[in-house]
């Protein structure tokens, strides 16, 4: 399971959480309840419900969703159908359009036929070929 985007945070509340004696003698790693790919402990560490599949009910599990870089507590937020990983870390700002500025986040329709956001490919590489007509 490959938890792309996630902050050191949950981490940090999973080691807090062991430190006080809570979670280590209820939590085992190897269960995972509602068998979504994420096992219990790392759902508690991630704010996610253990017993749900899809936490925010948007129709992705939460490991589908940990995997594709969209946030399982956020149902406004799913996975692109393309596959494309959402990479905006939330905090860009535009500053203009010369070499080194961070460019306005343009939206676009892919060939899935869904709306993206140039942001969503933010620290990646990609050849981004468009065509017009009239």
């Amino acid at each position: 399971m490959s938890f792309k985007n996630r902050t050191s945070s949950a981490v940090l509340f999973g080691a807090i959480l062991s430190a006080c004696g809570q979670g280590s003698a209820e939590c085992d790693q190897t269960v995972d309840s509602d068998g979504d790919g994420v096992d219990d402990c790392a759902e508690v560490a991630e704010g996610l419900d253990p017993e749900s599949r899809d936490t925010d009910g948007d129709g992705f599990s939460d490991g589908e969703e940990l995997d594709c870089g969209s946030d399982p507590l956020n149902e406004g937020q799913q996975c692109l159908a393309c596959g494309w990983n959402r990479a905006d870390p939330g905090d860009l700002v535009a500053t203009g359009n010369e070499v080194g500025d961070i460019i306005a986040n343009i939206s676009f329709i892919d060939q899935c036929e869904e709306e993206v956001s140039l942001w969503d490919f933010a620290e990646e590489y990609h050849i981004l070929w468009m065509t017009a007509s009239w």
